[in-house]
């Protein structure tokens, strides 16, 4: 006799017909999730194989081209060595034979038979003007016919990219270039603030006691800016200041002195240390910064009058960004600050540059890149901590007396999700402020002019039906960093009613509206759009997608911190609505300068992109404008995968391309952070 065995725990009740149906149910939808993701990439693999063949016809059609532009040029050359030269030789033939004939000694036969030999005599007395010799340059050369070479066809490849080849890997320190390039600047600042500043202004930092008054007359600075120097392996002008600037010596006071008679505004930033250690510098100066709002009213208590102002701690975005090091990172934990390791020990190394480490400050910013994670404890330097998550590294920080367990457990949970690991840093990073913006209110007081590129922006699109303009201008009007124009083409709606519903929406922006005659492209729209811009720069926006809240504040950070002409995200997540399939593009591709970024990304120089143009396309603008990219040497910069999520009814084009599943959840949790 058989024994009926219990169901194992965690099992449904298989004879119970509710469970049964949901677990029929469940696997039919999955069984039809991969139906439908299986058809969409043998429609992808069709799709390819036809803009292979696309490609491949206009491969030939261009050889063939090439083939006769080659001919006409051997025409010519042909032409250059015969036809002109024939010309030029007979040309000077019929010269010599004129000359010849208006000779003295061809006359002598009219002499002799003439009846009036004196009159002929006076003739040849007379001086002979000859016409001057030919040039070549008079003659126009004739074309030849010459046999044309017929080009040989090019064979498809439908291979496409796995993913895309960076052009330039690993973080250098760039030589500029500055904010405000028509200010001079003397600064007696450590290593770490003049990286801080050095792409301000012109900074001059190479003059200590001996040679000041020389620097003053050779660099005419508008500004004096002195830091709270401390001794150590990053002083700045060789330590020559640090005696004056304890008060040893009289060089700070001298300095001041002369610079105030020559009119040059003195400035003291209080960087570090305490308020008594500064003071016997600072008093002599006109202005006086602080860090914070706290540390500013212990300064004017102080110094007795109100000449006192906040430049709180920030980053430069120059080489504060997270521009990946050579070789990329190292995966290791390293630690800031006082961090208790735990019981059995752990491989963690302190962060370079601390304390009496005498590594440049160069070699440090490459060093904010390499690990995977930085534990920083309680008493670690707050601009250290803030440098470091501007580079992209993951900041864990601890309280006070974190016991090392405690410090682990934490560690290995961040390290196991790497999803998590990513948005934190990016948070991160979004939350550290440049020192550009905070010097213009600083400069303002100072009575110095400071003009700089004011960003605005425009944003171009097409639409071609009233719910795309819904789309869109939900997407505009959250944006945190507000665009200062918006151009739209409305293809098939009226111009009138879609400029009122605009302004209505954005009635802080300049609007420009423009309907179209008949049916055109997306990318004549487009084309016809960014000519109509006024912004320095330029965001391509597709109604059809979604943009988070961050999306341009967050990306057009990155013209402050690289020298690329385009930006835009060659990594990005995708949601397909039919399947509820939500793909990652190429996760590799971020923070890199790449041969391509997806069109409905692009924010670029206004200048560069009308001269770029659009293609007459609907679908590949994007695509071919990339191409135009790689053709005229304009640098791509691929950004962050977030704040963007391309929406498709199916798996068009390449979307599929270097994709990763990240299953059929919204993907709006995922990238709008």
């Amino acid at each position: 006799m058989s024994e009926v065995s219990e169901p194992a725990a965690g099992q449904p009740e298989w004879s119970d017909p509710a469970a049964l149906r949901q677990a029929l149910a469940e696997a039919v939808e999955r069984a039809s999730g991969a139906a439908e993701l299986a058809r969409l990439i043998t429609d992808y693999q069709r799709r390819l194989e036809e803009v292979a063949r696309s490609e491949a016809e206009a491969l030939t059609k261009t050889r063939e081209a090439e083939a006769r532009l080659k001919t006409a040029e051997r025409q010519n050359a042909q032409l250059a060595k015969q036809l002109a030269e024939q010309k030029y030789q007979t040309e000077v033939a019929n010269w010599k034979l004129a000359s010849l004939q208006d000779s003295r000694w061809s006359k002598l036969g009219d002499a002799i038979h003439s009846k009036k030999p004196g009159t002929v005599a006076r003739t040849l007395k007379a001086p002979v003007r000859k016409r001057p010799a030919p040039k070549r340059s008079d003659f126009k050369p004739q074309i030849p016919t010459v046999p044309e070479v017929k080009a040989a066809p090019a064979a498809p490849e439908p291979k496409a990219p796995q993913v895309s080849a960076p052009l330039a890997e690993s973080f250098t320190v760039p030589k500029g270039p500055t904010a405000r390039p028509y200010m001079t600047v003397a600064a007696i600042v450590d290593r770490q603030t003049e990286a801080l500043l050095r792409y301000e202004w012109r900074l001059v930092t190479n003059f200590g006691p001996d040679n000041w008054e020389a620097m003053l007359d050779q660099q005419q600075p508008h500004v004096l800016f002195v830091e709270s120097v401390r001794p150590g392996p990053r002083q700045g002008n060789g330590g020559r200041w640090l005696e004056a600037l304890a008060g040893e010596t009289r060089a700070v006071r001298d300095l001041v002195a002369a610079c105030r008679k020559r009119g040059i505004k003195t400035v003291f930033w209080h960087s570090s240390g305490a308020v008594s250690r500064a003071f016997p510098a600072a008093e002599h100066f006109e202005y006086v910064l602080a860090t914070t709002e706290a540390r500013a009213r212990e300064w004017r208590s102080a110094l007795r009058h109100e000449r006192v102002g906040v430049l709180p701690l920030a980053i430069q975005p120059r080489v504060h960004n997270p521009i990946p090091a050579e070789g990329g990172r190292t995966g290791e934990i390293v630690t800031l600050g006082t961090v208790t390791p735990p019981a059995g020990g752990a491989d963690w190394q302190p962060l370079a540059g601390q304390g009496d480490d005498p590594t440049s400050y160069d070699d440090v910013l490459t060093a904010y890149r390499r690990p995977a994670l930085l534990i920083a404890g309680a008493d670690a330097e707050p601009r250290v901590i803030g440098e470091v998550a501007a580079c992209g590294t993951p900041v864990l920080q601890v309280r006070a007396g974190a016991k090392g367990e405690e410090i682990l457990a934490a560690a290995e949970i961040l390290m196991a999700d790497a999803g998590r690991l990513a948005r934190e840093a990016h948070l991160a990073w979004r939350a550290r402020g440049s020192v550009t913006p905070l010097l213009d209110p600083i400069l303002d007081t100072l009575g110095v002019p400071s003009v700089r590129n004011s960003g605005v922006i425009t944003a171009i699109t097409a639409v071609s039906e009233p719910a795309e303009l819904d789309r869109l201008l939900a997407q505009i009007t959250r944006q945190i960093e507000r665009p200062g124009q918006i151009v739209i083409v409305a293809d098939g709606l009226d111009a009138g009613l879609v400029d009122k519903t605009v302004r209505q929406s954005c009635p802080d922006l300049d609007v420009v509206v423009r309907a179209t005659g008949e049916p055109v492209t997306r990318g004549a729209a487009l084309d016809r759009a960014v000519r109509l811009a006024d912004g320095d720069y330029v965001a391509v926006l597709d109604a059809r997608d979604l943009y988070g809240e961050h999306y341009l504040a967050d990306l057009v950070r990155h013209f402050a911190s690289t020298d690329a002409e385009v930006l835009g995200k060659a990594s990005f997540y995708a949601h397909l609505p039919a399947t509820g399939a939500t793909l990652l593009r190429q996760p590799e591709t971020e923070h890199r300068f790449l041969p391509e970024v997806a069109g409905g990304t692009v924010l670029a120089r206004r200048q560069v992109l009308t001269e770029l143009g659009f293609a007459d396309v609907s679908e590949e603008w994007g695509e071919v404008l990339m191409r135009q990219c790689r053709t005229d040497g304009v640098r791509v910069y691929s950004a962050d995968r977030y704040s963007y999520v391309c929406v498709r009814d199916s798996a068009e084009g390449s979307l599929l391309g270097a994709a990763r599943m990240e299953g059929y959840v919204p993907a709006e949790p995922l990238a709008l952070l």
